[in-house]
């Protein structure tokens, strides 16, 4: 296939790919784990707390055992952006084991059948993990020579459980978007974007931060400390080595998608201004 390549009138002798630029454009798009700046994060919960202070993962801490010298450690949190319906998680580089991220209006369990936002336009179960290298999938790229239970993508709920003896250890080598491990436990312990289309488009205007449930853990510190209902506008995931099941937020934030094009030109503009820069320093 050919390059299109475009030359900066402006630019004596820089000379940019399109197609490189807009490879790197998709990727973002694609979902390349990029969290929320401060001023993203606004409003308060029911409870009253600001949730950029939510954000922080210190209202709602890791619980367990007191001897534990996790217990009390801000917790992890999961962000949803109001405005496109991305999702993203940030494990505070913890070794997650699990993530369990379930939309819904009721307040029982859900199953493949509970009506809910969630789509998988690049596969289900097994097929939802990434490879390695090219278009990220709904969940990271597993390490290829381990197996388990396949990961949960129903409409109401999108889950993955990681590590021994149950499920397939995650790789930590690959493309920047693609993985979400790194170092040799093969847990789950950096940022991770879901794709922009995991949550049906049609969907993210009508969806509220409090029907993110965490189902079945309403005895746990964590499960109203934001005010909306036990377990509501939260997320629920596991640390190994750490005793019990963690309730973390679900913080909404608002924060437009840049446009690919847009994307384009300013990659554009910005690598020819560095080239141009550089020549000129020769």
């Amino acid at each position: 296939m050919k390059s299109t390549i475009v030359s900066f009138s402006r630019l004596p002798g820089v000379v940019v790919s399109v197609g490189v630029v807009l490879a790197v454009a998709l990727q973002a798009s694609a979902g390349v784990y990029d969290p929320p700046q401060p001023t993203d994060i606004s409003g308060t919960t029911a409870s009253g707390l600001q949730w950029s202070a939510v954000a922080t993962g210190t209202a709602l801490p890791i619980r367990t055992s007191a001897t534990s010298s996790f217990n009390g450690q801000p917790g992890a949190v999961a962000y949803f952006n109001t405005l496109t319906g991305q999702l993203q998680v940030n494990p505070r580089g913890y070794n997650l084991n699990a993530v369990i991220i379930t939309y819904t209006t009721g307040t029982v369990n859900v199953s493949g059948t509970t009506p809910g936002p969630f789509t998988y336009a690049t596969g289900t179960g097994a097929n939802a993990y990434s490879p390695t290298t090219g278009t990220p999938k709904t969940f990271p790229a597993k390490d290829p020579t381990t197996a388990g239970l396949a990961p949960i993508t129903y409409p109401s709920r999108v889950s993955l459980t990681v590590g021994p003896p149950l499920s397939a250890n995650l790789t930590n080598t690959g493309d920047l978007g693609n993985i979400a491990s790194t170092g040799t436990s093969g847990y789950w312990n950096m940022g991770w974007s879901y794709p922009l289309d995991l949550v049906n488009s049609g969907s993210v205007s009508a969806m509220v931060i409090s029907n993110f449930k965490t189902i079945g853990q309403n005895s746990n510190a964590n499960a109203n400390i934001l005010g909306y209902g036990l377990g509501f506008a939260t997320f629920q995931y596991g640390i190994t080595g750490v005793t019990g099941n963690q309730v973390g937020a679900v913080i909404p934030v608002s924060v437009p998608e840049p446009s690919i094009c847009a994307m384009a030109l300013a990659g554009l503009a910005g690598g020819g201004y560095t080239l141009f820069r550089r020549r000129r320093a020769r």
